[in-house]
């Protein structure tokens, strides 16, 4: 388990003053034990520009992860091809030709595994096989990073669970214009629940107004701390 977590947000549909930002999703997460991207947006000037002004350092990441294959998701890994030496990216189901054409080591994810010490993939689920990832946090559980949610948050969120074999302490992303009954499962596995990019105002609303206890906004520039900071 990692003892601390930082998440940063790159990108979120939600903007910030002082921050450019657009439809899309992009988290730093950071560890004593390593330092990746969580999907790149549409745009890779967004990231550039946010990540300077924040005095994010994007070029000593030590590995990337995309959820899925929807350009603002990706779009933004073009850039970071330029800025980095061969990226190893984890990718669900397998390496699009782009992928390594922008510079990027594409390693494809076929099944739920642990792809880095202490970060787990959900592998490819639904229809267009989106991955999430979890990662053990000491003396918390597990915090669950989502891009769209495409196949359901709830689904997701327990398979990770039942991988990790931890309680989920958190879920943070975009939970695709969630249905009630889909927030209502993720409330009963989940500790606390962070909604972005493409929840959707009636979901968020939802959720702050039936589990204000469990609900942590977030939008661009927003820094988690979690673990023992």
């Amino acid at each position: 388990m990692v003892k601390n977590l930082r998440l940063t947000v790159l990108n979120d549909n939600k903007k910030e003053v002082g921050l450019k930002n657009d439809w899309g999703w992009s988290l730093i997460v950071e560890s004593e034990k390593w330092r990746f991207i969580f999907d790149a947006d549409t745009r890779g000037k967004i990231i550039k520009y946010n990540s300077e002004k924040m005095g994010v350092n994007l070029e000593n990441l030590d590995f990337a992860v995309l959820s899925h294959y929807h350009r603002d998701h990706y779009g933004g890994f073009n850039y970071l091809g330029k800025i980095t030496n061969n990226l190893k990216i984890y990718v669900p189901s397998k390496v699009l030709p782009f992928i390594e054409e922008w510079g990027l080591k594409g390693i494809p994810v076929k099944e739920g595994k642990e792809i880095e010490e202490d970060v787990w993939s959900s592998g490819p689920t639904g229809t267009i096989g989106e991955q999430a990832i979890g990662i053990k946090v000491d003396s918390i559980g597990v915090i669950v990073i989502v891009g769209c949610s495409h196949p359901g948050v709830d689904i997701l969120a327990k398979k990770l669970k039942e991988l990790t074999g931890e309680k989920i302490y958190m879920v943070i992303g975009g939970f695709h214009f969630p249905s009630k009954s889909t927030i209502d499962n993720l409330a009963k596995i989940a500790e606390y629940i962070a909604p972005a990019h493409c929840t959707g105002m009636s979901g968020e609303n939802y959720i702050m107004r039936h589990y204000e206890n469990k609900y942590i906004p977030v939008k661009t520039g927003s820094i988690l701390k979690l673990g023992n900071h």
